[in-house]
């Protein structure tokens, strides 16, 4: 069986005869590594290659801008906030609790090219009805919210213009800039051939560049679907590309390429019910073991696509010895990482902190973690257990440093840690790299190279924090650095090396697209993850959102509609793991995904439904 990207890069060939002439355009930098290993495949000799873009890249490269991170935006939201809105302002740590979600909005309006004076109009407008009573006057603190409310247009476009001075911009701007700045990019481009590849869901920022590119220049684009689900007026998989051949006047009287008839081959399917997350990773450890015992290849026609990417950690410790080649393409989220908490405790006890000391309980919280713990595995005297047996002996309720280091014996760890006269957040950080610091040296003597790479990744990030709150005067407390490493820690991740083209694949549903796999196992296909069901993480109410063409959670279930099926179109054996435990956050329901599964005519005899249970042996 041929992969899509392979029968795309196939037929282009036999029109084009080269490649070098033109340039790819896909959905992710994963899917375009797969292209290059198609074009490899098809040559027979040395050629000049083509550029090959990921949608992000191209359409940065297109407008000439860098795309800012999550964290210079919010600073950068904040001082023009601090610079023109009038009134009372929030300190920085408040800001960050409602910045985010104003950076999230203005994202979309510019991603979907609205008009911003309509909508901050009507915006202002919501606001003020939400409040307005015949009977009662505006207080003071109304009209400072209106005046918010009304002055959101100035502080869009204050924000904006502060980027693009800097030559970067959040990624609706650069997709705004981008489609103003096509024509002349498409006249110093007269000799490309732009080939667009296996999208699906699009903003209308995408939309325009793509339709214009498509109208005016030599162009193809290739779409991966089904006619099963592209022929069947309701159903979800296929609902934005028929939004796409209805609305696009390049698509009229054109037939689709790429579409082909995969989804109704013969396949096994087995969904099978598994009591706990990290349970589901276990079951698929042992599934791993039997598939390779089956087949004796490295399963490099597996995908383990995880629904839920909070288990990677639990799946890495349970890949069997057997499975030798493996590659992970998404990170490991530095928060999900052990020493991530060590860090949180401490500045908790800092933010909590009264007048008399600290509490006893958050002390022997931060102490018992296994990592200050190894500190002490070698002394004659483990402080933290001397700690404890003080405190419960002398009933003490709050600590101070000094009493601390009494019942200590000046113990350095101890000293380090806790001190009543803080300096400030910049006193706190440099306390932070002393401790890895020493962390460092004891991890180097067990040799445990992946202690030292979380510690390497987080002596990084203090040194990050340490120049932020260098550069910005308004990080000057302990709750505005907690909620900054937060910001940095959510963003970070630990990336693991390994062959993209060899072996048995890891990824989560985002990395999926574009790639086929003879054998799928998916987890946590539950409802609230597969689809993620209704949130509403916005400013802007959603009669607005529709009104204004904005996506909201119907738009959201139609893409993981689409991912799901389109995982299942060329694979020829796919498990389907759904966590059954009833009292957990987004458990115990098998997701709508499966329940539809189940109902369809044309498969439902090709599906085989379980639930995992330990074996029992019995004892005699």
């Amino acid at each position: 069986m041929r992969s899509f990207l392979e029968e795309v890069v196939i037929e282009v060939s036999k029109k084009y005869g080269s490649f070098e002439d033109l340039i790819f355009v896909l959905p992710s930098k994963r899917s375009g590594t797969f292209v290059r290993q198609a074009i490899s495949k098809l040559s027979q000799k040395t050629i000049f290659a083509p550029a090959i873009f990921s949608i992000e890249d191209f359409i940065s490269h297109v407008s000439g801008l860098d795309y800012a991170t999550n964290t210079e935006q919010l600073f950068e939201l904040y001082r023009t906030y601090s610079e023109y809105v009038k009134g009372e302002k929030d300190s920085f740590h408040a800001f960050s609790l409602w910045g985010q979600t104003l950076l999230q909005d203005f994202n979309e309006i510019d991603r979907y090219l609205i008009d911003k004076k309509k909508l901050f109009a009507n915006l202002g407008a919501v606001q003020e009805m939400n409040i307005w009573s015949p009977e009662a006057k505006k207080t003071q603190m109304m009209e400072n919210y209106l005046s918010f409310w009304n002055n959101l247009e100035q502080l869009y476009d204050q924000f904006n213009s502060a980027l693009l001075a800097k030559r970067m911009g959040h990624q609706g701007l650069v997709y705004r800039e981008a489609n103003a700045k096509l024509i002349a990019y498409l006249e110093k481009n007269t000799d490309k051939v732009h080939v667009f590849i296996g999208f699906n869901a699009l903003n209308n920022a995408e939309k325009e560049l793509m339709q214009t590119i498509l109208a005016t220049t030599p162009s193809e684009i290739y779409w991966d679907i089904d006619p099963y689900f592209l022929d069947d007026p309701i159903h979800d998989a296929g609902f934005f590309i028929r939004q796409h051949q209805k609305t696009w006047p390049y698509l009229q009287n054109r037939t689709l390429k790429g579409p082909c008839h995969y989804y109704l081959t013969e396949k096994r399917i087995e969904v099978i019910g598994v009591p706990g997350n990290v349970s589901q990773a276990k079951y698929v450890g042992n599934l791993l073991k039997e598939l390779h015992r089956e087949t004796g290849d490295p399963l490099k026609t597996t995908a383990v696509v995880l629904g839920d990417e909070a288990l990677l950690n639990p799946l890495l410790n349970s890949i069997p010895v057997e499975v030798s080649e493996v590659n992970i393409t998404m990170g490991l989220p530095l928060s999900k990482t052990p020493l991530a908490s060590l860090f949180l405790k401490l500045f908790r006890l800092y933010i909590n902190k009264a007048p008399q000391g600290w509490f006893y309980q958050p002390i022997l919280a931060l102490l018992s973690h296994p990592y200050l713990q190894a500190l002490w595995a070698n002394e004659p005297l483990n402080q933290a257990i001397l700690l404890a047996e003080n405190i419960r002996k002398h009933n003490h309720t709050f600590l101070s440093s000094q009493k601390l280091n009494t019942i200590t014996m000046n113990d350095p760890v101890i000293a380090l840690l806790f001190v009543d006269d803080l300096l400030g957040p910049k006193d706190l950080v440099e306390r932070c790299l002393a401790l890895i610091s020493r962390l460092r040296e004891n991890t180097s003597r067990k040799n445990d190279a992946l202690s030292l790479e979380y510690l390497y990744r987080f002596h990084r990030l203090f040194n990050q924090l340490l120049n932020l709150i260098s550069i910005h005067p308004f990080i000057n407390d302990v709750k505005s650095l907690a909620g900054l490493y937060n910001e940095l820690l959510s963003s970070e991740t630990l990336d693991f090396k390994g062959e993209p083209l060899q072996g048995l694949q890891i990824m989560g549903m985002l990395e999926s697209r574009n790639l086929d796999f003879e054998t799928i196992i998916l987890t946590s296909v539950n409802e609230g993850i597969l689809p993620s069901g209704k949130s509403n993480n916005s400013f802007i109410p959603f009669d607005l959102k529709k009104y204004f063409g904005l996506p909201t959670y119907k738009e959201k279930d139609a893409v993981y509609t689409y991912h799901f099926y389109r995982l299942l179109q060329r694979a020829k054996t796919i498990y389907l793991l759904y966590n059954t435990e009833p009292d957990v956050l987004d458990g115990g329901e098998m997701s709508r995904l499966i329940r539809q599964l189940l109902s369809d005519e044309n498969i439902k005899n090709q599906i085989a439904v379980h639930i995992a249970a330990p074996l029992l042996t019995p004892m005699f």
